[in-house]
């Protein structure tokens, strides 16, 4: 990897015995901008290079916002046709609110973990703000009022799309998800009592965000949110017709949901030693992320 401070040093005794000579305009940047001398001076650091070679390190890269799974762990054991049947009405052949098939198909393995929830469409990650006042103080003439911190501004609400498929995910979990969450409630349940344990309906989403390593190496999580204690609380409409156009632009069908949850904690990944990759990106020992991997790269000394 290029070093353009000590390219830059290397040159700073040629761009100071060039001002004698005229050669370094006065309105060119000034040394002191780096090396603290307060003489006009010819750049000595490109930005433009010194950018694009900051870019193709890991930890200043552009990732991609395409890549991200959801997880969400132990659905309630209470989404099932038993359960819901007796809390809801249905009719007397008993079809109505039968899930069980689907439930099973749905939260299976294939389509939950190997890549996370497949049905996830999409994420928006709540924002998390706090609110500012100000002191007040009669007659303060012409001093500002210095602000003073107030409540944090906390929405504790979620929100995902999903997408709609033969087997409905958002309609056969989801949905009998918040009727059931309707019915018992957000109390804590005690997990050795089995008739207490299948009424929790909380469970907990994982939002894993992935960039890239190198070349032939898979990706790695960048970002891990965790959201502790979640349950659907909204699933929202969605509406029908014989329009081409709409069909078209509609055509994925993506259903919006709203989660709620008690707390959310941020990680950065959890099996990338950064540490050790940043000392020898320090030394020149890795390649960016831009190159191919060297054959003579032992990058069981990375991993």
């Amino acid at each position: 990897m290029n070093d353009p401070f000590t390219s830059a040093i290397r040159s700073i005794g040629q761009n100071i015995s060039k001002i004698a000579g005229g050669e370094n305009p006065l309105f060119a940047p000034q040394l002191a901008n780096l090396f603290g001398f307060n003489l006009p001076g010819v750049p000595i650091v490109s930005a433009r290079d010194y950018f694009l070679t900051q870019m193709e390190s890991w930890n200043t890269s552009i990732p991609i916002n395409t890549q991200w799974i959801v997880i969400i762990d132990k659905y309630p054991k209470c989404i099932n046709t038993a359960i819901l049947q007796g809390l809801e009405r249905v009719d007397g052949d008993k079809k109505g609110f039968d899930i069980n098939r689907a439930v099973s198909i749905l939260t299976s393995y294939p389509l939950q973990n190997i890549t996370g929830c497949i049905f996830a469409q999409g994420v928006d990650i709540p924002t998390d703000s706090l609110t500012v006042g100000s002191v007040n103080i009669q007659n303060h003439a012409g001093y500002t009022p210095a602000p003073i911190a107030g409540d944090r501004v906390y929405p504790n609400q979620l929100t995902m799309q999903f997408l709609e498929t033969n087997t409905s995910f958002t309609d056969f979990v989801l949905r009998p998800w918040v009727i059931a969450a309707s019915h018992f409630g957000f109390v804590a349940r005690d997990p050795a009592n089995r008739s207490e344990s299948i009424k929790n309906v909380k469970a907990n989403v994982t939002i894993l965000q992935f960039t890239r390593t190198f070349r032939g190496i898979a990706m790695i999580p960048r970002k891990i949110w965790r959201f502790y204690n979640c349950c659907p609380i909204e699933i929202g409409s969605r509406s029908m017709g014989y329009d081409d156009a709409s069909s078209l632009t509609e055509g994925r069908g993506l259903m919006s949901t709203k989660w709620v949850y008690s707390h959310y904690t941020l990680e950065t990944n959890f099996y990338f030693p950064l540490v050790s990759i940043i000392d020898r990106i320090s030394k020149g020992t890795l390649p960016s992320i831009l190159a191919p991997l060297s054959k003579n790269l032992d990058i069981r000394g990375i991993f």
